[in-house]
């Protein structure tokens, strides 16, 4: 399903002007403060989508690059599904299409050999090796208009929205 946003955010005012007489209780700030997040959000994911499609990649595949890179042993798909919060269906599709591409494999378990494990392969661990430097540089890049300071504060603001991110789903 294509994802769809806002490319023009409403100002504060806009937002309290167009809603009050529908909405006379809401919150408008709360609501700015939430549209805002989601404009990051997927702007986050288009702008990273974009940078790692050069590398035929997306930003879920690099993910899982990432994460088998720190874990050179290796990783069964349902530790890969749980670790990235996706379904094993979906990892089985990730992991489809990077063994595909060379970039991951399939190894017999150490300890169980009726299961898998999933491996970077020494093109994977090249492909990681060389997109990483390029990505923590972009992140720096992103970051460095912020103080240590705010970025200190801003953590906290956002280690309290992912707390409370559950109350979202709730019926």
């Amino acid at each position: 399903m294509a994802k769809l946003y806002f490319t023009e955010l409403p100002t504060q005012e806009e937002l309290r002007q167009n809603s009050a007489l529908m909405y006379p209780d809401l919150d408008h700030l709360t609501l700015y403060s939430h549209i805002l997040l989601r404009k990051i959000t997927t702007d986050l994911e288009v702008n990273l989508d974009s940078f790692f499609s050069k590398y035929n990649l997306s930003a879920g595949r690099f993910t899982l690059m990432a994460l088998l890179n720190r874990h050179t042993s290796g990783l069964m798909p349902s530790e890969l599904a749980q670790k990235v919060g996706v379904t094993q269906a979906t990892i089985s599709g990730l992991i489809n299409s990077l063994e595909k591409a060379g970039i991951v494999k399939r190894m017999s378990h150490e300890k169980d050999g009726r299961s898998f494990v999933i491996q970077l392969t020494p093109e994977g661990i090249a492909k990681v090796a060389e997109i990483m430097p390029l990505y923590h540089e972009r992140i720096s890049n992103y970051w460095s208009e912020f103080s240590e300071p705010e970025k200190t504060q801003l953590n906290s603001f956002m280690e309290r929205i992912i707390k409370n991110i559950f109350k979202l789903g709730q019926a």
